[in-house]
């Protein structure tokens, strides 16, 4: 296993250096660069042209990647144009508790409410509870997030002020002690959880019904019921870790919807993540925090990735990884 992990890992070294240096080329096809973020009225062009000249924006490309790989071997990825020259892992410090936070409360919310809705309608299969489950799981898959944001904050926000609308605590949450600081915070992520979780969680139910239905009809599934055992026993123990193979695999290649989710989220719920930072880099033509946050997402992905590969060993002891 160990073995694996490390090789896994190695992999990843070039996959994510060939993501970077697909970035380092893509952002610079974008008309504009960082200088025209200083430009403002009343001030000279000359400013501009020294600010591309001390940033070495005037170099010719291959000449800039060449500084750019340079400065990245040794740890360095540069400061901030858009944040007065502060360190891009600084800003990333700052920014990528709050998207793991939402990440991994989604991560979870999606597969706790999917393997349980998807094991009531293959349990239940063609009732009416599987029927209309089915349903309500193909509306919420079909529905894009960002529209869905906006319907829970008129919904849960204006119309019935039940959740907050943006932001991640209350003004002067400080005072309320350890406790009600985080109970606080994760009232906050009520909503931007529940928008990010409820299409993942309805698109993993589909999955675990599929495989549920599978794996039920199996002779060792037959046997265990014939011996006498519980229905609740031969579905949780001796069906459910059967069958959730096939939806370990989602666990990894899930993390890219959820962090480009995140993005969208973050941005309407006025989050100070991952996304927001990514939204405003972009519009601030700020190359290195660009390139930072692609690395950052890059490498979770990938860990996300292992960590389902590893978890489907541990799920069916008769796969060598």
């Amino acid at each position: 296993m160990l073995t694996y992990i490390i090789k896994r890992l190695l992999i990843a070294v070039p996959l994510i250096f060939g993501v970077l240096t697909l970035t380092f080329f893509i952002i610079r096809l974008a008309p504009g660069d960082p200088a025209a973020y200083f430009i403002q009225p009343g001030i000279s062009p000359h400013v501009a042209e020294q600010i591309r000249e001390q940033y070495g924006l005037n170099d010719p490309l291959p000449v800039q990647y060449i500084k750019w790989i340079s400065s990245v071997l040794h740890g360095d990825f540069g400061r901030s144009f858009s944040r007065a020259q502060q360190p891009v892992f600084d800003v990333i410090a700052e920014a990528l508790p709050v998207t793991v936070t939402i990440a991994l409360l989604t991560l979870i919310a999606n597969f706790i409410f999917g393997i349980i809705i998807g094991i009531i309608s293959a349990v239940r299969q063609n009732s009416v509870l599987d029927r209309v489950l089915t349903v309500i799981a193909l509306f919420f898959y079909s529905m894009p997030e960002f529209w869905f944001a906006l319907m829970m904050i008129i919904m849960f926000s204006l119309k019935l002020p039940l959740f907050p609308a943006s932001g991640l605590n209350e003004i002067g949450a400080e005072s309320f002690g350890t406790v009600g600081f985080i109970l606080d915070r994760l009232w906050h992520l009520v909503l931007p959880v529940t928008v990010l979780s409820i299409n993942g969680a309805a698109g993993i139910a589909r999955y675990v019904r599929g495989s549920m239905l599978e794996v039920i009809r199996q002779d060792y599934i037959r046997t265990a019921r014939a011996k006498g055992l519980k229905e609740r026993v031969v579905i949780f123990k001796h069906a459910l870790r059967n069958a959730l193979l096939p939806v370990i695999t989602l666990m990894g290649s899930s993390l890219p919807f959820i962090f480009s989710g995140a993005l969208f989220i973050e941005v309407i719920f006025a989050f100070p993540g991952m996304g927001r930072v990514t939204v405003e880099a972009i519009f601030s033509r700020d190359y290195p925090l660009i390139i930072a946050n692609t690395f950052i997402s890059g490498s979770l992905i990938v860990l996300g990735n292992l960590v389902a590969d590893v978890f489907y060993a541990v799920a069916d002891p008769r796969i060598k990884l």
